[in-house]
Order: structure tokens, then C-alpha cells, then sequence
């Protein structure tokens, strides 16, 4: 298994817009952040988590050729508002794209891109999709996806857990914390991603350093911190991380 990290930023992206601060003014590539997605693959099957308005740059970039499945964790729009342009991939595969979600999420998807269809209409340019409840752990290739709710705001959000029989990742995006249960499924993984908004802390996503604190409780071998804001420098604050920790930065991939 093999994961690319599409995006690394938050909703704004970095830079944002009319920011003046000094990681935005910088542009230095590894500060430069596109909102949070990553792709993973095996020798079987392509599937892509959260698609974000930045996603068609996002594909492009990585050479994206086919997606067999679509993850969202959440309904926000920096996570879903990319998802017309998966219509790419399900006219040249010939078939509707499973789209998993949590049941509200889903319904929301519906509202937002109440056009999309199942079955390719002559005459129309829109995507062929199948909306798909996620309750369960999903099979797809050598990968096993597992879902659990994590605290986001006031909205549904969920983590998950991407097991192979080589090693496994867990990712949350975006969270203020990661309850027992989230824990619990977490528990031994190889990979840990999470979410680090800010250096000050916020109502519905982890700072910096409550960030690290929640990595130490997972315990992973390795950790990247992802869905990070223009504060965070790449080089000012990675090399100061905990060993084992790691900024990602938009292209990274790694292996599992």
C-alpha cells in the first residue's frame, strides 16, 4: 500500500488569501498547501479520501488515472466541494463511483450535487455516482477501510483506519480530539496522520501541540502532521517535531 498526500492545508489554503505573513509571502514549495486529501493505492485498486475544491490540480499533479473509490470523512466544503470532477474517472471506467460516507453526509452529497446519475445519459456531462453507506469495514483490493466518529464541530465527521497485511495508516484530518473509541481502532497502527490547524488552539480542530499530544497517545512508529494553516512553517517548526513526527507537505508519498 502506498499513500500520496494530494493537499495538506486547511480550508484557506497556503498561502491564503490576502495573507501577509510570512509563510504565506514565502512560497517556499513545502509551505505550499492545497486543501487536505490523499490517495492510496495497491496493485489492485486506486481510492482517494476527501475531495476538496482543489482536487482536479490535485489529480493532475499526481497523475491520477483511476479511482475506483471515493472516502469522505465530512460535508465540509474544503473536503467535498471537488467532487463534480471525479466524472473524469467514471466515464472512462464506464461506471458508477462509490462514493462512502455516513449516512447524513450522503444526504447532504445529494443536495449539493443533486444532478449526478448512475447510468451515462447522451447529451450530459455529469458525474456517474453511487452514494454508499458507510457502517462497515470495506474490502477494496489488499486495503481494508474502517471508519469511527471523531468530535468536529457540529457536524458528522469520521477517521479512519486502512489495513493491509503489510501495515496499516490511520488518518483523521480533522478532529479536537480522538475519544476511546477512536483509540481503540487506532490501537497499533503503523502509520499515524493528524490534523494540526494552528499554533493556537481552536474549538474544532487540534493545535500543534495538542496534536502531538494525541500522536503520543496513539503511539505509532511513524506520525505525519496534515490540514495544517499558514502559521505553521514547514522550516521553522519540523525540525523541533518529536522524533518519529513529520510535517507532510503536498506530493509527499509514502509506503506502507
Amino acid at each position: 500500500m502506498k499513500l500520496r498526500f494530494l493537499g495538506t492545508g486547511w480550508s484557506h489554503g497556503v498561502p491564503a488569501l490576502g495573507c501577509d505573513c510570512p509563510v504565506c509571502r514565502g512560497r517556499q514549495p513545502k509551505n505550499m498547501r492545497t486543501r487536505s486529501s490523499v490517495s492510496l493505492w495497491d496493485d489492485q485498486v486506486s481510492v482517494v479520501v476527501d475531495v476538496g475544491p482543489d482536487f482536479r490540480m490535485q489529480a493532475l499533479a499526481a497523475a491520477l488515472k483511476r479511482i475506483d473509490a471515493v472516502f469522505i470523512t465530512h460535508q465540509h466544503a474544503d473536503h467535498v466541494m471537488g467532487l463534480d470532477d471525479v466524472r473524469r474517472f467514471s466515464w472512462m471506467q464506464g461506471e458508477a463511483l462509490p462514493i462512502w460516507s455516513e449516512a447524513s453526509v450522503l444526504d447532504r452529497l445529494a443536495e449539493l450535487y443533486p444532478y449526478v446519475t448512475q447510468k451515462r445519459k447522451p447529451g450530459t456531462a455529469v458525474p456517474l455516482l453511487k452514494f454508499c453507506d458507510w457502517q462497515h469495514a470495506v474490502p477494496l483490493g489488499s486495503m481494508t477501510f474502517r471508519s469511527f466518529p471523531v468530535p468536529h464541530g457540529n457536524i458528522p465527521c469520521v477517521g479512519m483506519r486502512i489495513d493491509t497485511l503489510q501495515g496499516s495508516i490511520g488518518y483523521v484530518p480533522d478532529c479536537s480530539g480522538l475519544p476511546e473509541q477512536a483509540l481503540s481502532v487506532l490501537e497499533g497502527v503503523d502509520v499515524m496522520i493528524l490534523n494540526a490547524l494552528r499554533i493556537e488552539p481552536h474549538p474544532s480542530h487540534l493545535s500543534l501541540m495538542q496534536s502531538l499530544e494525541w500522536l503520543e497517545e496513539v503511539g505509532a512508529p511513524q506520525s505525519y502532521l496534515t490540514h495544517m494553516g499558514c502559521p505553521i512553517d514547514y522550516h521553522v517548526h519540523n525540525d523541533s517535531l518529536p522524533a518519529g513526527v513529520e510535517m507532510a507537505w503536498d506530493g509527499l508519498e509514502i509506503e506502507v
